[in-house]
């Protein structure tokens, strides 16, 4: 079978001709991974695959067939998505309509008929000898074997393990959409194994921190009774088994508009949590979550996010949320998302987003230096090419994107969509329907929903490899900054200038593990 490889930094398609190389050529930093992609012709008879290392004690090798996705309209360059193309040419992959592999589907679970496109993935164990591993990728279609040569080089560089990581991440999951993505009963075992196998997809996209569903509020006569955590305790006990370092309790209120004073209890849409009114519903909340944090053991992984995105409009009426929320709950960080530089004392971690956080940096470097915990976000606003995990940018946008918070010395990354994907044919039509418009494609979603659980996802990988380098560039910037900035620029000098070409990212990615290997991670 004619076969070509191609790197995991940039988008194949369905019509991608031939012209990569022969060989699979990876590498790995010790407890990272690093993955590529092959394309063939479309099989004459089943098509069986097995992979073997000539060494033993080789990484360990994941197969996944990489399936189209649907990209309906292309991103705008202001806000949602367009169908005028001249207007956004200059800055994304392709013209809207287009089919995109994305999606990666567990070979396990079969390959599907038509073109054979795979991923290949090696995974380096943290203890992984350092050296180079040769072995094979064995193409069986019928009785003839096509043998594709992988060549596999872990570095003695190292990404710890999760519960010593420098860098944070929490992508927002979505409760009731897992419920109707996979046709499940909300709570039942089914949906709770489910919930099981979507921590550990997000543990493998080194997300720290968990997030747990609000309490459900209970009414008696039409009065407000009291709250029932049950879905947080479940969800919070099985993120910890799985080995989660942080939980974060849910958003318990909203703004109904950007520009509101006012925020609202999330079970009640006309009482204000600034009223006297408001404090006695959140004080009853605020009681029993403690009651819970506290029968669970919960209190040193527990953080909260309270309202998303606080504005400078509301940024008093949040302080005075957080200022009920520390009474009953002290010591536990308070997280969110931030669109305002005067949350200070009401704050813990601060999440700008990227273009909020360029636009206002000498404020937000202000509080950084004076020690406050500084993250970031992305999410669909602003659009047009800034850094964001959206089907019609490049790849290497979903990747360097962390680098970016390397560079900046952030902390944490923050993204809202995990699994929000809300319409009727995620496969053909990525662009979730969101307020009568569309968002860009992929905004609302990182994995997909497979027949035995989430499908990752290409850039799931890039936001994984991102993660990765970007805990290797924060050791490196600890011991050489110069040197460690120096080869963050050569992909990416703000969230709007990056390179386009996954090749460039990863020639500097081979940089940064000869000067981790020069030995200044030594010193730290």
């Amino acid at each position: 079978m004619k076969y070509s490889v191609f790197t995991d930094a940039d988008w194949l398609y369905p019509d991608s001709p031939h012209g990569g190389g022969d060989e699979v050529r990876l590498s790995a930093a010790r407890g990272g991974h690093a993955g590529a992609q092959i394309l063939g012709e479309a099989p004459a008879a089943p098509v069986r695959l097995r992979f073997a290392w000539r060494q033993s004690g080789g990484p360990r090798v994941q197969l996944y067939q990489l399936a189209p996705v649907g990209v309906n309209e292309n991103t705008s360059p202001t806000l949602m998505t367009t169908t005028d193309y001249e207007s956004c040419r200059a800055f994304v992959t392709r013209r809207a309509p287009f089919e995109v592999y994305d999606a990666l589907r567990p070979v396990e679970e079969g390959l599907a008929a038509g073109r054979l496109a795979l991923y290949l993935c090696a995974e380096a164990a943290p203890e992984q000898a350092p050296g180079v591993y040769t072995g094979e990728l064995v193409i069986a279609e019928g009785t003839a074997e096509t043998r594709v040569p992988v060549r596999c080089t872990v570095h003695s560089a190292q990404v710890p393990p999760l519960a010593a990581a420098r860098f944070s991440m929490l992508n927002f999951f979505n409760y009731e959409g897992l419920a109707a993505q996979h046709g499940v009963e909300p709570g039942g075992e089914a949906y709770w194994q489910l919930f099981r196998q979507y921590v550990r997809a997000q543990l493998e996209m080194r997300c720290t921190h968990i997030l747990l569903p609000p309490g459900e509020a209970v009414f008696q006569n039409g009065a407000l009774a009291g709250f029932d955590f049950s879905a947080a305790e479940r969800a919070g006990r099985i993120a910890l088994e799985e080995g989660a370092v942080k939980l974060c309790g849910g958003h318990v209120a909203h703004w109904h508009e950007w520009d509101d004073s006012e925020y609202y209890p999330n079970w009640d849409d006309s009482t204000g949590v600034s009223t006297p009114e408001g404090y006695l519903q959140m004080r009853l909340y605020f009681t029993r979550w403690a009651q819970v944090v506290r029968r669970n053991g919960w209190q040193g992984c527990m953080t909260q996010a309270l309202a998303d995105e606080p504005q400078t409009h509301n940024d008093g009426t949040y302080r005075i949320l957080a200022g009920m929320f520390r009474k009953f709950l002290p010591g536990v960080p308070i997280i969110d998302a931030v669109e305002t530089t005067n949350l200070g004392g009401g704050i813990d971690v601060w999440v700008p987003k990227q273009d909020t956080y360029e636009k206002w940096r000498g404020a937000y470097e202000a509080l950084k230096a004076a020690g406050e915990e500084m993250w970031f976000y992305t999410c669909a606003f602003p659009a047009g090419p800034i850094m964001n995990r959206s089907m019609d940018l490049p790849l290497t946008a979903s990747r360097a994107v962390l680098w970016m918070g390397a560079l900046y010395r952030l902390t944490g990354f923050l993204h809202w969509g995990f699994n929000y994907y809300i319409g009727d044919d995620l496969r053909h039509s990525a662009c979730c329907p969101h307020k009568g418009a569309l968002l860009p494609a992929g905004d609302a979603h990182i994995v997909y929903p497979g027949p035995a659980g989430p499908w990752r996802s290409m850039r799931f990988e890039a936001q994984r490899a991102g993660a990765e380098e970007c805990e290797l560039l924060m050791q490196a910037a600890a011991a050489a900054p110069a040197e460690a900035d120096g080869i963050i620029r050569k992909v990416c000098t703000s969230f709007r200038e990056y390179t386009r070409r996954g090749g460039e990212l990863l020639s500097a990615r081979e940089e940064l593990f000869s000067l981790l290997e020069s030995g200044v991670s030594r010193h730290g």
